[in-house]
């Protein structure tokens, strides 16, 4: 058995392909919490926080599922990943790539170095410090 295919233009391939690409990317935007954020009491859907990546100090990690975000100056972040990343520990490191200037809390991952396992950032939230004790 003999099976032909007839190839599309190339204009019409292009076309097709970047319809393909933008519904994929329409039905996860739709799925993303971030675009279902909806407040019951009909109030607007909550923005992302977004920390911008040149005013980042350092990190810190607080254990499997909390990242610090130590920003130039006082302030400082926390992220609470969707999941529990296992292999990440205080000891490991971690990096991320971004094609944007900013994390995005429940948009960006990570990459554990010593494994590899990658994790979903979760929310920002503003952070403070509990007081040492005497």
């Amino acid at each position: 058995m003999t099976v032909t295919t007839q190839a599309l233009p190339v204009h019409r391939l292009a076309a097709t392909r970047f319809a393909c690409a933008l519904a994929a990317v329409s039905a996860l935007l739709a799925m993303s919490p971030i675009a279902r954020a909806e407040d019951p009491a009909g109030a607007e859907p909550k923005r992302p926080v977004c920390l911008d990546i040149n005013r980042i100090d350092h990190t810190e990690v607080l254990n499997d599922h909390q990242i610090l975000f130590y920003m130039n100056g006082k302030e400082i972040w926390v992220n609470n990943l969707t999941i529990p990343c296992r292999s990440l520990t205080r000891q490991d490191g971690f990096v991320w790539k971004s094609s944007v200037p900013q994390y995005c809390d429940n948009i960006e991952s990570i990459r554990v170095i010593r494994t590899g396992e990658v994790c979903l950032l979760g929310t920002f939230s503003p952070y403070q410090k509990p007081p040492k004790a005497s």
